[in-house]
């Protein structure tokens, strides 16, 4: 790609700040040897007078839970007129909505597991020993708690029986005013990437992520290659490729453009249930992403600079 200056925007004042720094310079490492001229730029007060003092022509964020796939850097880079990989403001604010997106999913037919959504006023106001009870009767013993806007598993916490939920939904309320409760589901973790051109779209080659044991909630693991496996999973053909049409179905329903990951859980007997769609994928050294691109006979770098022709295109 020789048309200009590509901006990878990385960074932010999210919980996710370092998780999207590690995107960021593993993007930035993967576009140059692809032969893009690259520079990466933080989320801050100076970003846009830097970007247009750059020059930059296209940009492509990698900006992970607030301010990056909430339609805020989106929105920013629409006012200033600059083309960019990825998800419309208007998509990223339905589909960043963890309860709004689930939602969606359900009505158009795709399986997600059965959730209660809590707010941290209610939880205060009412009480959590007039709740817990009612919710577990509703979901089983045992559940997951995470907020309703977020990632990386910042503040998810797997929960085994009553006495635990109380404090995981505290936890929880200290990344966001609003938790999900959802029915665990148990099964191997499998995501799987899609990427949009103008032929349509196309699933990745699925990934299975295998956690050491006792850190599949754990922020810190996730980011830790000894801690995370990555690899094609074990499953039919057939199954893999029911999973790449539900991944495909999904990045439809929510509206969003370019890029996405669907993250499945799938059981032994091949069921299966959507657990969310990311909007911007990881780009880290221990992200599904890059290795997906791997798995399916190409690089990160080499797709990505595909999405940004693309997103040139557009302008």
């Amino acid at each position: 790609m020789s048309q200009g200056l590509v901006a990878v925007i990385a960074g932010g004042l999210s919980h996710e700040r370092d998780v999207s720094l590690a995107s960021g310079r593993n993007l930035v490492r993967e576009l140059r040897a692809a032969g893009v001229d690259v520079a990466s730029y933080d989320f801050d007060r100076n970003l846009l007078h830097n970007l247009e003092r750059d020059k930059a022509v296209v940009a492509m964020p990698a900006l992970h839970g607030q301010f990056g796939e909430d339609g805020e850097i989106q929105t920013l880079l629409e006012l200033i007129g600059l083309p960019y990989v990825g998800s419309t403001a208007r998509a990223c604010r339905v589909a960043f909505d963890k309860g709004t997106a689930r939602e969606l999913l359900r009505r158009a037919d795709i399986p997600v597991p059965q959730s209660v959504g809590l707010s941290a006023q209610t939880f205060r106001d009412i009480g959590a020993s007039a709740l817990m009870e009612h919710v577990l009767e509703r979901l089983g013993e045992r559940v997951v708690v995470k907020p309703t806007r977020g990632g990386s598993a910042l503040g998810v916490t797997g929960v085994d029986g009553l006495a635990a939920l109380p404090s995981a939904l505290v936890e929880t309320y200290a990344y966001c005013e609003d938790a999900l409760i959802e029915k665990f589901h148990k099964g191997i973790d499998v995501s799987v990437v899609v990427l949009e051109s103008d032929e349509g779209l196309r699933p990745l080659t699925p990934i299975a992520i295998d956690f050491t044991k006792g850190h599949e909630f754990d922020f810190a693991a996730r980011y830790t290659a000894e801690f995370v496996g990555l690899a094609k999973p074990d499953l039919s053909e057939d199954l893999l490729d029911r999973l790449g049409e539900v991944a495909c179905r999904a990045h439809q329903v929510l509206g969003l453009r370019d890029l996405s990951r669907s993250d499945f859980i799938v059981s032994a007997d091949g069921s299966f249930v959507l657990l969310e769609t990311a909007i911007i994928p990881g780009t880290t050294e221990t992200s599904v992403f890059p290795y997906a691109c791997t798995a399916s006979g190409t690089t990160l770098g080499e797709v990505a600079d595909t999405l940004l022709r693309r997103a040139l295109a557009r302008a």
